[in-house]
């Protein structure tokens, strides 16, 4: 984002500017412990009226440009001094690539750019100094902007019901009715409650939704073992509508209650909507590291006589890594790592897991942090779509808030400071 910006500022008008004459630079604005030049407003002005033709736009009058971008000269002065007074800074080489990214951009390298700048006047160190002020004044609009930003649960699960609504998602339903009158007496409602409640356990814990639903349902579609058929949000009841949402596909819904009784519903399926699929592995190791004692050819030896011991049965390898492993967040857990998603490793490490069978032990190998055996305990698929709509919708939502909340910061910054126009809009 940062760099976007500065390109934005640069690359769209290399012939920035070229002054002709020799002035005598004066100071135009007081801004806190800053100074905005005479110089430093033409060149705005000579680079801004050079972006409005590139565009085919109409100039606007003199007075009113300049009198705008004093006032944006102000802004960059107050966020830039605030960058300093925070710590924030560019190194020389960090500042080069920058400009070198700038350069690229406009389809040439760091030495034909500057050739270019030269050939217009422009000196590349008076380039770079306001490269650094537009990164570094981003940077900082970035991280403080970002903290006032709050976005609430509410916010988000809205958001992602609405893209569910436009994506046309489809559910395929299963549905099961323990039939209870709205105003039938409490231990009536309670005993039915139960049942449903009863009913909800046992499908959770294995039972065959479709043959559950011909002998204990009382809709309709219990015949056809409780099949509720494709529907979309907007075609289901209210109240199934407002729980599917939040279920994954083979999920079990909690008893729902409406005027008729208890309903459960299962996700059978899902349609047309964007699935984020990941791949895992669940795995166990120990990490032997090399130190002034423990030689490289000692850590791969101690770890092959492990392993040896763990197939002979001899040993089992969840005490060995309690012992052994150099890992201190696995080894009290026996080595074992959890499920995680592929690439999270070190690509050696990786790379052994990929090709090892369930169950098997790999031989001693290397890693950036040491020597492993590692034995893979099981891979799946893990449906992470939730996760993923949660990320997106909160990505929407900071980017929506960010616009707004950049203003508001900066008309708070523009309050507090000391400004002070030497030369107002005929400066």
């Amino acid at each position: 984002m940062i760099l976007k910006k500065a390109l934005i500022g640069f690359t769209l008008c290399l012939a920035a500017f070229s002054l002709q004459a020799e002035v005598i630079d004066k100071v135009i604005a007081h801004v806190d412990e800053d100074v905005i030049l005479q110089s430093e407003l033409d060149r705005k002005v000579i680079q801004a009226k050079q972006q409005i033709r590139s565009r085919g736009g109409q100039l606007p009058p003199e007075d009113v440009l300049k009198k705008e971008l004093l006032e944006q000269l102000i802004i960059q002065s107050l966020q830039y001094q605030m960058a300093v007074r925070s710590g924030m800074q560019l190194q020389p080489a960090e500042l080069q690539q920058y400009a070198a990214q700038v350069a690229q951009s406009s389809g040439m390298t760091l030495d034909e750019f500057r050739l270019s700048l030269a050939q217009q006047g422009i000196a590349y160190e008076l380039f770079l100094d306001d490269l650094r002020k537009e990164i570094l004044t981003g940077q900082l609009r970035d991280a403080f902007v970002s903290r006032r930003i709050k976005v609430s649960d509410k916010e988000i699960e809205s958001l992602i019901q609405s893209m569910n609504a436009q994506n046309q998602v489809e559910y395929h339903l299963g549905h099961i009715l323990i039939a209870v009158q709205e105003d039938a007496d409490e231990e009536t409602q309670k005993q039915a409650k139960q049942n449903a409640l009863k009913v909800m356990k046992e499908l959770k814990a294995g039972a065959d939704f479709a043959e559950t639903a011909k002998v204990v349902s009382s809709s309709p579609d219990a015949a056809e073992g409780g099949d509720f058929g494709w529907r979309t949000e907007s075609n289901m009841p209210t109240l199934f509508a407002n729980v599917v949402n939040f279920l994954d596909t083979g999920d079990i819904s909690q008893p729902i209650r409406s005027p008729s009784g208890f309903h459960i519903l299962k996700i059978k399926d899902k349609r047309g909507e964007q699935q984020h699929l990941v791949q895992q592995t669940n795995a166990r190791h120990i990490l032997i590291r090399p130190d002034a004692i423990t030689t490289e050819s000692n850590a791969k030896q101690q770890l092959q006589n492990i392993r040896q011991r763990v197939l002979a049965g001899e040993a089992d390898f969840g005490d060995e890594a309690k012992k052994h492993s150099d890992d201190p967040g696995s080894a009290k857990l026996g080595g074992n790592l959890g499920w995680n998603n592929l690439g999270v490793y070190d690509p050696v490490f990786e790379q052994t897991l990929t090709d090892l069978d369930v169950n098997e032990i790999s031989e001693p190998f290397q890693s950036n942090f040491g020597w492993h055996i590692v034995q893979l305990l099981g891979r799946r698929t893990d449906d992470q779509t939730d996760a993923m709509k949660r990320q997106q919708a909160m990505r929407i939502l900071q980017q929506r808030k960010f616009g707004e909340e950049v203003e508001n910061w900066i008309r708070e910054l523009r309050d507090e400071a000391y400004v002070k126009k030497i030369v107002e809009e005929d400066a």
